[in-house]
């Protein structure tokens, strides 16, 4: 149990920070808006179905507060936890940028052919109309694209996979079992389905380099597509489909199988070239097999 701690510590800390989070941004939503007020005495009655708070509250105050929750969680696990070592996890010097492009390379197939398959899933209309919110907003896309991916690093791969890897469990263990509970914060199945193989390849990335750097750049660059593609269709991007846009499901799934196929091979050339493993990871009989 004690080599598992720190998935359900990271998490209770990770969910402590999202519910203060939004007390906090119900509280404020509370004092400063009358509207909102009275939405949130109308819900709790039973006589609203959901909280207009894109209509009621600013999408700055929103990102501030999303921001917060998530950098309180990291310094929770620095401070209290310790199960983040920041000085380890920012060593740019161990990375050999050659080999770290490969990854970023196959990251970026390994989203695309995700993406073509997850593309039929439906991701809940009130997440989606704030990521498009934040997307046209300052704030918003330093949540989206940089604090966010920055933070949920430090969490689920340093906190998790890290803290579970320096008490001798398994790394494949580690890595997937990071990977689940990354998917499951995110609260729903399209996303969480969409989370769940990108953070196995995060974790083996993590775990070959000992630090956030490159699963935080490839982090980044995943949600700036992502935001890219949320500013320019905006309101349509629930209508945007891979199928459609590649003419034709055949097509679609030949472009899913032809970037999947380069995500393992750009994956296993990096797993090949890049032979550094951190001290705490090298224990005999702890190691991932190499690929065959």
């Amino acid at each position: 149990m004690h080599k598992f701690s720190p998935v359900i510590l990271t998490l209770l800390v990770f969910l402590l920070a999202q519910g203060l989070g939004t007390v906090l941004l119900f509280g404020i939503g509370m004092l400063t808006s009358p509207e909102f007020n009275t939405a949130i005495q109308a819900y709790f009655r039973g006589e609203a179905q959901g909280l207009p708070r894109l209509e009621l509250m600013s999408v700055s105050l929103i990102s501030l507060t999303l921001m917060a929750a998530d950098i309180f969680a990291v310094l929770c696990c620095f401070y209290f936890l310790h199960s983040i070592r920041l000085v380890t996890v920012s060593d740019i010097s161990s990375i050999r940028w050659r080999q770290g492009m490969l990854a970023i390379a196959g990251g970026i197939c390994g989203a695309i052919c995700i993406s073509i398959l997850t593309d039929n899933m439906e991701i809940p209309d009130v997440m989606l109309q704030t990521s498009l919110a934040m997307s046209r907003n300052f704030w918003g896309l330093l949540a989206l694209v940089i604090v966010g991916p920055v933070t949920e690093e430090l969490l689920f791969r340093e906190a998790i996979a890290g803290e579970m890897l320096r008490r001798g469990v398994n790394p494949w263990i580690a890595i997937i079992v990071s990977a689940l509970v990354f998917s499951t914060v995110h609260f729903n199945l399209a996303q969480g389905l969409y989370a769940l193989p990108l953070g196995i390849l995060f974790g083996i990335i993590y775990y070959k380099t000992g630090n956030i750097v490159l699963t935080s750049l490839l982090h980044i660059l995943n949600n700036g597509i992502v935001v890219v593609q949320l500013y320019t269709v905006h309101e349509d991007i629930a209508d945007l489909s891979y199928s459609e846009w590649l003419g034709g499901d055949h097509n679609a799934y030949a472009a899913m199988l032809f970037f999947g196929v380069l995500c393992i091979m750009l994956m296993r050339c990096f797993w090949k070239t890049n032979d550094y493993l951190p001290v705490s990871q090298t224990n005999e009989g702890n190691q991932l097999k190499e690929p065959s």
